[in-house]
């Protein structure tokens, strides 16, 4: 691939690395899981029914009236039967240990399988990596990322990303852009939006645009109404394709997966560029720690593919850090590699937004940074 080929594929990278940054794209329609109801509700203590008999044996039945002495009483004697209406609070608060212990051992088999909390539990801690987490997703940010191209990793480009949403809205945008000897060959500046509305599903966009200069300006309009999607050029629409609930543009996709979460996941959905709206598969692959350089950082891996093979995308979500992009590697049909990875990180923490406006003071955002050595030019200079 040629320098300029390269520096064009560094402007679609962001198109097509959305695809993976879409992660988990697959925009499942199920809501939230739903967690099994406490045993304890089930365990129906509340209102016992009376009891023919003290028969304190009777818990399967669950009558609990040699359970119920009077408190503080020395002796568990059962209580007369208008005590048994009486409120269940004494239940247990001096049950007899013999008694106590039977029903802890028949319980079990009353009460349905016990919950299996720990896979939700183990999730990220700022977005949630397995469902739907709108209010996880960081109100306001950007990244930046160094741009690297072949198995040498030479330096070609920088993007940066920016996004804000109310949890009802959002508005995205990324800035593509040659640095060093690569701009001075070709110069290039390729700028990506994205806005629409969140929703159950996630984001949900309604225009994309893409601008470089010299060029028309491209756009995709969404019509969810009529599941169809307008491309644009110059003002005149090119082609139209379907769209279905869950399909996102190339930048929506970046945030898509860390919302609603990969347990659809392998999914098939449709990206939209502003060119094209092509299929793809979007799989997980599995939890990885990269060492980047804003740092170490636990991460969840997605591999999104193109529908014929034409490129795959490899993307690292931040877990700690609002299931965030800060990697994306692109690998085409050739072996070419174009990788992208993070040198900052710059988002608000969930509720930072309310908090600021209550206490009428500055937004506070968490920040990660590029450690860079004081004395690294000097070491330059002298190379």
């Amino acid at each position: 691939m040629s320098i300029r080929n390269t520096l064009l594929a560094l402007g679609l990278s962001v198109g097509m690395h959305a695809w993976l940054l879409g992660g988990g794209l697959p925009l499942p329609t199920a809501d939230r899981p739903e967690l099994p109801e406490p045993f304890v509700v089930r365990a129906a203590l509340i209102d016992p029914p009376p009891p023919p008999a003290p028969e304190p044996v009777q818990v399967a039945a669950l009558k609990p009236v040699p359970v119920v002495p009077a408190p503080r009483r020395a002796k568990p004697a059962p209580p007369p039967p208008a005590a048994i209406t009486a409120e269940p609070a004494p239940v247990e608060e001096a049950a007899p240990p013999a008694e106590v212990a039977a029903l802890a051992h028949e319980l079990p088999a009353v009460e349905a399988p016990p919950p299996e909390p720990a896979p939700l539990a183990e999730a990220v801690p700022v977005a949630a990596a397995e469902v739907l987490d709108v209010e996880g997703w960081p109100a306001q940010g950007s990244i930046v990322f160094r741009v690297f191209l072949g198995k040498g990793g030479m330096q070609v480009g920088e993007s940066r990303h920016e996004w804000s949403h109310d949890e009802r809205r959002y508005r995205m945008s990324v800035l593509v852009q040659t640095t060093g000897v690569a701009a001075l060959l070709s110069g290039l500046r390729y700028v990506q939006r994205s806005e629409g509305e969140v929703g159950r599903r996630g984001l949900k966009p309604e225009r994309f645009t893409v601008e470089q200069q010299g060029r028309p300006t491209q756009l995709a309009a969404f019509d969810w109404t009529a599941g169809r999607v307008s491309l644009q050029r110059g003002g005149k629409e090119r082609r139209a394709a379907s769209v279905r609930p869950g399909d996102q543009d190339v930048l929506s996709l970046w945030h898509q997966i860390g919302i609603i979460g990969t347990a659809g996941l392998p999914a098939e959905l449709t990206v939209v560029s502003g060119r094209s709206a092509k299929p793809a598969r979007l799989e997980r692959v599995g939890e990885e720690t990269v060492q980047l350089p804003i740092g170490r950082l636990d991460t969840l891996r997605l591999r999104a593919q193109a529908a014929d093979g034409s490129m795959t995308i490899d993307i690292w979500l931040a877990r700690n850090y609002g299931m965030l992009p800060v990697r994306i590697r692109m690998t085409d049909d050739d072996g070419e590699v174009l990788d992208q990875q993070a040198i900052q990180l710059r988002l608000s923490p969930p509720g930072a937004a309310a908090a600021a406006a209550d206490a009428g003071e500055p937004e506070a955002m968490i920040e990660l940074e590029e450690e860079v050595d004081p004395l690294a030019h000097i070491f330059q200079q002298n190379n």
